[in-house]
């Protein structure tokens, strides 16, 4: 009665209406309608008493409303409305009061929600950004809304959704996604939503995504999938179907909700029967059986294609790297791959190698090059250019003398010609110092020319990284570097990669072979007449050869040379001039090598090989013609 006597009685109360400034449910709601929290007044700023940070600009009790916007709150502030739609604003405002609960920032222009941008605002219940040309929604946005009741994001430009944009919002109840341009769900999207009660999917473009994760949400009651473009395929149209008619009650928009056949020309749009879909009705174009194949077969296809293209791609990184894998496997297990040089092999050869360099080189090829090669694991026989056949004296030297002793004489076996035939690799020690000597001479090029043929696979190149650009641009050793086996001196893995391009060592009936090699010296006729030093192969007579001074005229010389004159030239014999090793001059560039090389033993040791080229007394030198005949070891 107190009551009724302090305040007027409104006889037409129901027909009173209110005018909401702050709510986007609508603008005139009956007063009776109305709570107390809805009766709100306008801030600009606002201090609580309790507070004692307002004099400071970071202080999180001060209610201060953003720039452009519009606040409210009621007597109790217990609701705080913060408005700030339709500014076109760029991004959100930073300094959004931390007690509020309401958020409009829909109207407005912001591309992107960025993280931790509502960070703080546990208070918050409604958040509004509908309409404001969202695309991207980073995965930390929401984080800290526990309360947040209300989220609408409809009428943007989102394309999908990976799955952590909603997490953490446990108290969502209404989510709004209507009208946006998703076509993707991740299917954990809305797996820690457990409060979620409305949902709004229609004006997607949404085809396949599977509806029914939604049975993990048990408080759903209100669902709407209209106006998307829900695939007609057999599979999925069923399943599509099944959970439609289970859950009617929910889809709020079921009469919206149709499939679209993408393979029609132009895509057809197809009603769905709940009662009794078959797949035949919906995808006319192909029927149940055709589906069934083509979810068959189309795993195995891409097993099949994803191994082609593995397979095709092991095999590129095999070609690029294939030298690498050849060596690599040579050292470490011995074995070569994809090389072909031993199919023309020939094993019974006197060396593993010869090597061609240049006498400025002597010492790096003697104390580096052949150290390793004939001291390291395996080791080679090595015939040296310098060392083993031309030990003292140069080739200019040795020609120069020929010239004065014997105008007559014409040089036709270069010992590089018989040392390559009696070796298994031909090794070119290519630096500046071999092309301005060894390379510069004619005959040095010819004698390796005609060593090389039909056999190039036997040439390996050691080069200097400075004159390699110098050497492609020479007519006669560009096609060497071409075809031959290349490497750089001091290049990554060298020794590993030399060995493998070295033939395979053998060690068997060395020793056996070698006791017979000094019986076996061949012996033939050089024609010296025969142009450009081709020479011509018989055997000699049975004519006793001129001994060796110091020696019985029948003592079996280990090298000498007759040279047959007409009897009046006999008289006339010149002395032939020795170097200081004992050997004629001549002997160190006409020497060849027996024909029957395989029998020295490759295991004998340098002392011993010296021992073998030990040279007797020179013999006179007598002219007998034009032929000249060879003791050639």
């Amino acid at each position: 009665m107190t009551a009724m006597r302090q305040y007027p009685r409104v006889m037409d109360l129901e027909n009173v209406l209110c005018k909401m400034t702050n709510t986007r449910s609508g603008t005139h709601v009956p007063l009776t309608n109305l709570k107390t929290s809805d009766f709100l007044c306008e801030y600009e700023t606002h201090c609580f008493a309790i507070c004692h940070c307002c004099d400071y600009d970071a202080c999180d009790c001060e209610m201060t409303c953003p720039h452009n916007c519009t606040c409210y709150h009621d007597p109790l502030w217990n609701t705080n409305v913060v408005d700030c739609s339709g500014q076109s604003s760029l991004e959100i405002p930073s300094k959004i009061p931390m007690d509020a609960t309401e958020v409009f920032l829909d109207g407005n222009n912001i591309k992107e929600l960025q993280n931790h941008v509502f960070i703080g605002r546990q208070k918050m219940r409604s958040l509004y950004v509908n309409n404001s040309n969202v695309d991207n929604i980073q995965n930390r946005t929401f984080a800290g809304l526990n309360s947040l009741e209300i989220l609408h994001l409809g009428n943007n430009k989102l394309k999908d959704l990976k799955g952590y944009e909603l997490h953490q919002l446990s108290s969502l109840k209404e989510l709004f996604l209507q009208n946006n341009l998703i076509s993707h769900i991740a299917n954990i999207s809305f797996t820690s939503l457990k409060s979620l009660e409305v949902l709004r999917l229609e004006g997607n473009r949404l085809v396949d995504f599977g509806v029914w994760i939604f049975n993990n949400n048990p408080n759903l009651k209100a669902l709407s999938l209209g106006n998307n473009l829900w695939s007609c395929k057999c599979r999925y149209l069923q399943e599509l179907t099944a959970y439609l008619a289970e859950n009617a009650q929910k889809i709020v928009d079921i009469t919206d909700v149709w499939c679209w056949n993408g393979d029609a020309k132009p895509p057809q749009k197809k009603e769905l029967n709940l009662n009794g879909t078959a797949c035949s009705d919906y995808y006319a174009d192909n029927s149940v059986i055709g589906n069934m194949l083509v979810s068959n077969y189309v795993p195995m296809m891409v097993s099949t294609l994803t191994g082609f293209m593995l397979i095709l791609l092991a095999l590129v990184v095999l070609f690029l790297f294939r030298d690498s894998l050849r060596v690599w496997l040579y050292t470490n297990c011995g074995i070569r791959v994809f090389s072909f040089a031993g199919t023309f092999e020939e094993n019974e050869k006197l060396y593993d190698a010869y090597v061609c360099y240049s006498p400025k080189d002597e010492e790096f090829v003697v104390q580096s090059l052949a150290t390793e090669l004939e001291n390291g694991h395996p080791s080679y026989h090595l015939c040296l250019h310098y060392r083993d056949i031309i030990k003292n004296h140069s080739e200019r030297d040795i020609l120069q003398h020929h010239a004065e002793a014997n105008q007559q004489y014409i040089q036709c076996a270069p010992p590089v010609v018989e040392a390559a035939e009696a070796s298994k690799r031909i090794i070119l020690v290519l630096t500046r110092n071999f092309m301005q000597t060894e390379w510069s001479r004619y005959e040095f090029r010819q004698g390796l020319h005609e060593a090389l043929k039909g056999c190039i696979y036997k040439l390996v190149l050691i080069e200097e990284c400075s004159v390699v650009a110098d050497a492609l641009r020479d007519p006669d050793l560009r096609p060497y570097l071409k075809t031959g086996s290349r490497l750089q001196w001091g290049q990554k893995r060298f020794w590993e990669r030399l060995r493998y391009m070295m033939p395979d060592v053998s060690h068997q009936n060395h020793k056996t072979r070698s006791q017979g090699y000094r019986k076996n010296i061949n012996t033939y006729t050089l024609d010296s007449s025969v142009p450009n030093g081709n020479r011509t192969l018989s055997y000699p007579d049975k004519s006793p050869v001129l001994g060796i001074a110091g020696q019985g005229a029948s003592a079996p010389p280990e090298y000498s040379t007759e040279v047959r004159q007409s009897p009046s030239a006999i008289r006339q014999t010149q002395a032939v001039a020795y170097g200081p090793d004992g050997r004629p001059i001549s002997d160190h560039i006409y020497s060849s090598i027996d024909s029957d090389y395989s029998s020295l033993e490759h295991g004998m040791t340098a002392g011993r090989r010296r021992e073998l080229r030990q040279w007797p007394p020179p013999p006179p030198l007598v002219d007998t013609g034009s032929a000249v005949q060879a003791y050639l070891v």
